[in-house]
């Protein structure tokens, strides 16, 4: 199963919005939202956690976009996409400094968006986090920091380096959103860090002095 994409479009024109948002449904994307204004954008960025952004350069008559691109670089580091009605060489200019994935142009067209969401999907095959809830706050986790991933019910416990984080979820979940090869099943309870692992035995493995066990048929090789 691949995984499921969650895409922000920001763009003040409801029915340019209405209009991507269609085009991203006739590909199997579902889990969209849309933001009309820079109050929405600002929401949904902190709550949705989007992996990707549609964004419109110019909204109310001013290039809010170009601000906001800058503040998804330094805050979320996420990618976006540009969408303009402009082709004035210095807003292009400008633009590209801020470092889209793609640009499309208004009026928009279907190919211009398939091409765009392909190269975000390839784009976010090389990314190392993932956005967690811990309480109230939005976590960065990355995968090399993360040691193993223990089963409980309905939650998952995902041990670090130096913390440990609870998120109802499930394992085949967090395997997922993580890079492929990088984490194993070992156990209908564990996911282990491949790459952590100090250890091995002939029921178990270690990532330190913490020993995961190993159920039948998911024995790992390291060589």
């Amino acid at each position: 199963m691949s995984r499921v994409l969650k895409i922000l479009i920001i763009e003040d024109e409801v029915l340019i919005a209405e209009f991507i948002k269609d085009i991203l449904l006739s590909f199997n994307y579902s889990d969209i939202q849309l933001a009309h204004n820079l109050t929405q954008a600002s929401l949904s960025l902190n709550n949705f956690l989007p992996d990707v952004v549609f964004l419109d350069i110019r909204m109310t008559g001013e290039l809010d976009g170009l601000e906001l691109a800058h503040q998804i670089n330094n805050t979320y580091k996420i990618p976006f996409v540009f969408i303009s009605a402009h082709s004035d060489k210095e807003i292009i200019a400008k633009a590209i400094s801020t470092k889209p994935i793609s640009y499309i142009t208004k009026p928009i067209k279907e190919a211009d968006v398939f091409t765009a969401i392909e190269l975000v999907k390839q784009k976010i095959n090389e990314v190392n986090f993932l956005h967690i809830k811990n309480g109230y706050e939005n976590i960065k986790l990355f995968f090399d920091e993360v040691l193993f991933i223990k089963s409980d019910d309905n939650y998952i416990h995902i041990f670090t380096t130096d913390s440990k984080f609870t998120i109802r979820n499930t394992l085949e979940w967090f395997k997922e959103q993580s890079p492929k090869n990088y984490f194993h099943r070992t156990h209908r309870s564990y996911l282990v860090n491949i790459n952590k692992i100090t250890k091995t035995k002939a029921k178990s493995v270690f990532i330190g002095s913490v020993e995961i066990p190993v159920s039948r048929g998911n024995h790992i090789n390291l060589d």
